[in-house]
């Protein structure tokens, strides 16, 4: 079987921009509902406390990773049809063969003042994750910049429903810097 090759080595180009996957009242909408969320121990329930994966098959809250999220789907969430219409633009748009067909699950990431995630990879033993898919739901903080390779690739101005792009693997350890001011949310899933 043949390979399928970029054009390009530059490994920025695989870090895409999707401006306006979703509208700003989308984002409105989702953030009204998550912010309704009760604090709780499981995010099916409410804002959890995030974890990393700490190994293949165990996850943990570390002072690496200071953030909440709270799971969405069609029975638990608003504007979910516009969610996965999006995703399903990316995984026909997505100009890199990929070979992804589905998601892991929508989840809201609410980064409050301090709240960050190290630099890191998203594919690990525990998850078969193929692409990263993360879209900004506001632009009302200071801070919590999404960037890549320790700072050398920057994302600051992304507007309420821009996505970013790129692939899950060890080549793409990117970071939320802390937020300064504000809250910062996102929606965030991965392609398998």
């Amino acid at each position: 079987m043949p390979s399928v090759l970029a054009e390009s080595t530059d490994l920025r180009d695989y870090v895409q921009v999707y401006q306006n996957l979703l509208s700003p009242e989308t984002c409105e909408r989702i953030i009204d509902w998550a912010e309704q969320q009760p604090d709780a121990d499981g995010a099916w329930d409410g804002w959890e406390t995030a974890k990393s994966a700490v190994s293949n098959t165990d996850n943990k809250i570390t002072k690496f990773r200071t953030c909440h999220l709270t799971m969405m789907n069609e029975h638990r969430g608003v504007c979910v049809d516009r969610v996965e219409q999006a995703i399903r633009h990316i995984i026909e748009t997505y100009p890199y063969f990929h070979g992804a067909t589905a998601h892991t699950g929508l989840q809201i990431i609410r980064y409050q003042k301090g709240h960050k995630f190290e630099e890191h990879i998203d594919h690990y033993g525990g998850g078969p994750r193929i692409l990263s898919l993360s879209i900004m739901l506001n632009h009302e903080y200071t801070g919590g910049e999404l960037s890549f390779w320790n700072d050398k690739h920057k994302f600051r101005y992304l507007c309420a429903g821009d996505g970013v792009v790129f692939p899950s693997n060890l080549c793409f350890g990117h970071q939320v810097k802390p937020v300064i001011e504000g809250v910062r949310y996102a929606l965030v899933t991965w392609l398998v």
